[in-house]
């Protein structure tokens, strides 16, 4: 199942089935922690760091319906290397649900960002 897409508008992603967050404009690590904290409805124990990301990322237990999909309204405005290290983590989440585990995750991003993370990640 390919769970990384790049759409035209993807503030008009919408399936009543799953439950979809939108992230909008950040700027920085710490604005990103809060408003993923804050769109995801990370419990309260979240740590603000990449190691509590990727944990709640592969939790998802506070949230009833089984997929869980990550909106990007834009690319994260972040220094190179931490936009590295939030791509990698949301692949490794990504690619580590395994069916049939109660939920799955996938990640949307605008179509012009699309160059950017896919030499980020040299995928295909």
């Amino acid at each position: 199942m390919r769970r990384i897409y790049f759409i035209k508008e993807p503030t008009a992603y919408w399936d009543n089935a799953e439950f979809v967050a939108f992230l909008p404009k950040v700027n920085g690590q710490d604005e990103l922690h809060s408003k993923l904290s804050e769109v995801l409805r990370f419990p309260d124990y979240y740590g603000d760091n990449w190691n509590a990301l990727y944990d709640c990322l592969r939790d998802f237990n506070w949230i009833e319906k089984e997929g869980i999909v990550l909106v990007h309204t834009e690319l994260p405005n972040l220094p190179n290397e931490d936009l590295k290290v939030y791509v990698d983590i949301l692949f490794d989440a990504m690619q580590d649900w395994k069916e049939g585990e109660g939920h799955y995750f996938k990640v949307i991003f605008p179509e012009e960002s699309e160059t950017i993370i896919i030499k980020m990640k040299n995928i295909k």
